[in-house]
């Protein structure tokens, strides 16, 4: 790693920053979106602290080193500031998960290894002291970086269905056909949604909180993109994108879940306003029923909560048999043709 001089109060302006953007998440070190210097320090002499990244933040990261600037000068500065303050900390920066959505959209992993290949270039050939300069306003572009466009040498397959993935987009499916609805209520669409879930999946902490936030028509929180449309091409796409960030939030929780057994913690980071607001009204120190009794009236509150302990009380998990992804796949085709028949469309 390069050399990086900063003046003395320097480090604390970096830490200030990185804080008020709210950029770097975890359910222990960094609920709000807000770390402490001391404590990363501490967990950094015990454990390696991995860093690993959403899409919007690799694309503008890979945009930014491509052509040496953003159109949004505030985007660039925050991208500087992310790569420096992860360097000054010596945070290695996972792509992984990005990397996949990406190939999973194309179906194909050479491009995705290419894309991998490229994220590596950037460190090699940038010194962590220009990310301080474009941070703070002293340059306003960096060298552009010749990539080689040569695929990262490794076995993954980064294209395979992750089921993580296809369990939000089965759910994603189902509650846009409940969304679209016009003859049932918030709280009707909401008690279907869940009685569905547990007869059909494994239970999201983080789809339970977006649904509780989007059906008690919390500010910034949206249903899928496209979710009124008439296309059902345009429906389908909004719906695999949020079903691509709610699996960035369960597939990190497979991780932090264990770190007590681990020799590596993660760390998330995401600038999207909507995955920022799910993730701290997941982890804000309350519960689901805690959020429920926050946003509804105690009349929806109490139906809603007794609504869940009568579902959940000696439940059985449903059964995915011997192959769960395929599984999984017939339900989303289940909710494809679902979606279907209500827009009129077969």
């Amino acid at each position: 790693m390069s050399v990086l001089f900063l003046e003395d109060d320097e480090q604390q302006m970096i830490w200030d920053a990185i804080n008020n953007t709210q950029l770097v998440f975890h359910p222990t070190y960094a609920s709000t979106g807000s770390i402490d210097y001391s404590e990363l320090r501490t967990l950094n002499k015990k454990k390696e602290v991995i860093l690993f990244l959403d899409r919007n933040l690799l694309s503008s990261l890979l945009s930014l080193t491509k052509n040496g600037d953003l159109k949004d000068n505030r985007e660039k500065r925050m991208i500087a500031l992310l790569m420096l303050w992860s360097q000054m900390n010596q945070l290695p920066i996972s792509a992984g998960l990005a990397i996949m959505e990406n190939a999973s959209r194309e179906n194909d992993s050479y491009n995705a290894k290419i894309e991998l290949k490229n994220f590596n270039d950037i460190f090699d050939f940038y010194p962590t002291q220009i990310w301080s300069y474009l941070a703070d306003g002293r340059i306003d572009t960096i060298p552009k970086c010749h990539f080689s466009n040569i695929p990262y040498e490794n076995t993954v397959t980064y294209h395979e269905s992750d089921d993580h993935f296809l369990m939000n987009y089965a759910s994603m499916l189902h509650l846009v056909n409940l969304y679209r609805n016009p003859d049932m209520n918030s709280i009707e669409k909401l008690l279907a949604f869940l009685s569905w879930n547990f007869e059909n999946l494994l239970i999201s902490q983080y789809i339970n909180t977006y649904l509780v936030l989007l059906f008690s028509n919390q500010n910034g929180i949206k249903a899928p993109k496209h979710a009124n449309s008439n296309v059902f091409e345009r429906v389908e796409k909004g719906c695999m994108n949020q079903a691509w960030d709610l699996t960035y939030l369960s597939n990190w929780s497979t991780f932090y879940s264990y770190e007590s057994n681990m020799n590596e913690v993660f760390l998330f980071a995401t600038n999207d306003t909507m995955l920022k607001q799910i993730f701290i009204e997941t982890h804000n120190g309350g519960d689901l029923f805690d959020l429920i009794s926050t946003v509804f009236t105690r009349k929806n509150a109490d139906k809603i909560i007794q609504f869940c302990i009568d579902k959940t009380t000696n439940r059985v998990k449903p059964d995915f048999g011997k192959n769960p992804t395929q599984y999984f796949k017939d339900l989303i085709n289940k909710e494809k043709e679902h979606l279907k028949q209500t827009m009129n469309l077969t």
